[in-house]
């Protein structure tokens, strides 16, 4: 079965935390999101993110808006001048890459010939854009 997960950075302090989506709308209006793993807390509702189902090479987590580098297998060998950049994004109902050449690919149209290792994410790096 695949996993739901969440992660999304603390209001209070700024920390990365990860668990399940539960969205509230409290008596004075104010719309709050939290995670819930165990406990819960308010988190910056720009920066809840779903998880990819997938781990990079390191056994780190995927989620949306990572910025991901990854390489090509060919041959038996994986391939240095194959290396592709880009960040993670939901389209048309799959996750993908889209790269930093300008355009998208769902993950699944090349999930077994590549290698992806997470080296960011858009609210902690953002000028990895331009890498």
């Amino acid at each position: 079965m695949r996993e739901i997960l969440f992660r999304g950075k603390r209001k209070d302090y700024g920390a990365w935390v990860e668990g399940y989506y539960v969205h509230n709308f409290w008596n004075d209006g104010e719309d709050t999101i939290h995670l819930v793993d165990g406990g819960c807390c308010t988190v910056m509702p720009e920066t809840v993110c779903q998880y990819t189902g997938l781990t990079d090479k390191n056994g780190r987590k995927i989620f949306e808006n990572d910025f991901v580098s990854c390489r090509q297998y060919i041959g038996g060998n994986w391939v240095e001048y194959c290396i592709e950049r880009g960040y993670v994004e939901m389209k048309h109902g799959a996750f993908g890459l889209h790269r930093i050449q300008g355009y998208y690919r769902p993950f699944k149209d090349w999930m077994e010939d590549y290698e992806y290792e997470v080296i960011g994410n858009i609210f902690d790096d953002p000028n990895l854009r331009n890498i």
